[in-house]
């Protein structure tokens, strides 16, 4: 049996009221295979979770946690959503269209149509700003921040370090709230023309933020890992005391279900400084067991200097036996390693892994969300696998 719901997203002054349409209203033809695939790809692997939240606000439809949600299709006015039918706890205020397969879908429309100037991505966004404020969830926000470079360091081996002034409202106590920089094409890759030509921008996670007590002044440390001759690692080395760096999209990461349970932490270079802010605010009283890979035996420092929160400190050599280390190689399947390495810690049956929270590679990532939901019997909002970096 398949229930059909078709949700038409209303935008009213910032407001979003849910109404339901006929199908026969739906007329539109789906994009091209080539201005769609990419993107659905990327979010049904890497965002059931936001897709959930459109399907709450907008159609004021509760999924429960272990069911799967994907696009199925998208057309220029808005995305077909697919859910398994006995997953779905349907409000009474809809009109259901009742099909035979088992399947429930709902049509989100999009505040405006796709066309030469509004792009798939920017009504992606637009729907999550909304469906977040509409459900008190922190959103991604399209702005423009205005960061000033005070000081730049290595902060470890391969990790660069940008001392800030920031915004007035910065988060101080969240852990991988992120930016997405421009950089200037001066200070890229001098010798890749093409990168050059397009505007750069990067993702940097906010390490760590705090409110100067002589100036009262923001800062905060922005943290950029190292690896040769890249424009990310250029731009960070280049920029001078004085600079004022912009950044176009704030990022906040999915964390609230770590505050209870037995979590376990993965990362890499790229998401250390997400998991150090992690274990420095931690409050949750079930200490979490960290499993860090880096191609450098000394980048571990980075999390091994860091000040651990009173909840954490107060364990006896936390460091020492709750961080387990993997030294990447060529040599070795990072994903097999890092199964390993869990299955050693978690060898005597004495803990149980409740809640998931890594960023790694997208194949690695990939691998990982698949393996551990299924290892670990973990729900889609207590296995968060996210995706820091691509291969070129």
């Amino acid at each position: 049996m398949r229930l059909v719901f078709f949700i038409k997203p209303t935008f009213y002054k910032g407001c979003i009221m849910s109404q339901v349409f006929d199908q026969h209203h739906t007329d539109k033809m789906p994009l091209p295979m080539v201005a769609k695939i990419k993107f659905m790809n990327h979010v049904n692997d890497e965002h059931q979770d936001e897709l959930a939240l459109f399907v709450e606000a907008f159609a004021d439809t509760k999924l429960s946690n272990d069911m799967a949600v994907v696009v199925a299709e998208v057309y220029s006015n808005g995305l077909l959503l697919e859910a398994s039918v006995q997953n779905v706890e349907a409000l009474p205020n809809h009109k259901v269209e009742m099909l035979s397969d088992g399947i429930s879908q709902f049509f989100i429309e999009f505040e405006n149509v796709i066309d030469e100037t509004i792009t798939l991505k920017s009504q992606y966004i637009n729907l999550l700003q909304v469906a977040s404020k509409k459900l008190g969830k922190l959103a991604i926000k399209q702005q423009e921040r205005y960061f000033t470079v005070i000081d730049g360091y290595y902060a470890s081996p391969n990790m660069f370090r940008l001392v800030v002034a920031a915004p007035a409202d910065t988060p101080l106590n969240y852990a991988g709230y992120a930016y997405l920089f421009e950089m200037n094409t001066d200070v890229s890759i001098s010798h890749n023309s093409a990168a050059a030509s397009e505007k750069l921008q990067r993702y940097y996670t906010l390490r760590k933020a705090w409110q100067d007590a002589e100036t009262q002044q923001i800062q905060g440390w922005v943290d950029i890992y190292i690896h040769g001759d890249t424009s990310g690692g250029n731009w960070a080395r280049a920029v001078q005391a004085g600079t004022q760096l912009k950044s176009v999209r704030d990022y906040p990461e999915r964390i609230a279900h770590l505050n209870d349970g037995q979590c376990l932490l993965l990362c890499d270079e790229t998401s250390m400084p997400t998991v150090a802010n992690l274990l420095e605010n931690w409050q949750n009283p079930i200490a979490p067991i960290v499993i860090v890979m880096t191609n450098d035996g000394a980048e571990l420092s980075y999390l091994q200097e860091i000040e651990l929160s009173q909840t954490l400190a107060e364990i006896n050599s936390f460091k020492q036996d709750n961080i387990v280390h993997i030294l990447n190689t060529p040599s070795i399947d990072l994903p097999d390693a890092i199964v390993s390495a869990i299955d050693t810690r978690l060898e005597d049956g004495s803990i149980l892994i409740e809640k998931v929270w890594g960023a790694l590679s997208a194949a690695d990532a990939k691998i990982l969300r698949r393996q551990l939901k299924t290892k670990f019997d973990l729900s889609r909002q207590d296995m968060v696998m996210k995706v820091y970096w691509r291969t070129s």
